[in-house]
């Protein structure tokens, strides 16, 4: 086997790599910045600082590997964008008529701490989180990671449900983990048919429907 594709598979697999160890650097960067800046730390700051650095952190690593994919010369899949919106909402009033997301501790308490809210500062932080959290996780889930899975698995299909069962993995509790998984799926299926700009798109306007739903 060639150079060429031994070099290959190495940069897939530390991509996987950075998956996992990106958000651990964001983490460890978001708690320093907060303890150097005399805000005070809060669970919305600290996530709003998390997620900022996660953003710096996921677009440099997706850049190193060649280009941003935010351009794209295909047409906005339009009819995809508003069925991902669609499905969001279905799955929201799917988890508010059963109940579940009221049993589940773990979302209940992250849910809490973030829309804890007090004043104009507060809501400017959760719209930070909010939009810094959209652009950085599509980087990490529909960039980094469908390219690292590339060297694993070579159709479609394939590659949409390896981000989106990472992508479920990442947000840490079984609420979240079920709505992020068919998002994600449909997150893929944008990227695929109008580049990273599409997935990212929906990603943000699912976020923004979030802080007021």
């Amino acid at each position: 086997m060639s150079v060429g594709f031994w070099e290959s598979k190495r940069r897939c697999i530390a991509d996987l790599l950075a998956v996992f160890f990106l958000p651990l650097v964001a983490n460890l960067a978001a708690s320093l910045l907060l303890k150097l800046l005399p805000l005070g730390e809060t669970a919305l700051r600290f996530n709003a600082a998390y997620q900022s650095c996660l953003l710096l952190a996921a677009f440099a690593w997706y850049r190193q590997g060649g280009k941003s994919g935010m351009r794209d010369e295909r047409p906005f899949p339009w009819h995809y964008f508003a069925g991902t919106l669609c499905l969001y909402l279905l799955l929201m009033l799917l988890l508010d008529r059963s109940g579940f997301a009221m049993s589940d501790r773990l979302y209940r308490s992250s849910a809490g701490a973030l829309r804890s809210l007090g004043g104009q500062a507060a809501r400017a932080t959760l719209v930070v989180y909010a939009l810094c959290g959209a652009v950085a996780e599509e980087f990490l889930f529909r960039g980094i990671s469908e390219r690292g899975l590339a060297a694993f698995f070579g159709r479609p299909w394939q590659l949409a449900f390896g981000s989106a069962f990472l992508f479920a993995l990442y947000h840490g509790n079984l609420t979240q983990g079920l709505l992020a998984f068919p998002l994600g799926l449909a997150f893929a299926r944008l990227k695929a048919r109008g580049g990273l700009r599409a997935s990212v798109a929906a990603h943000l306007s699912i976020n923004l429907l979030a802080l007021f739903l």
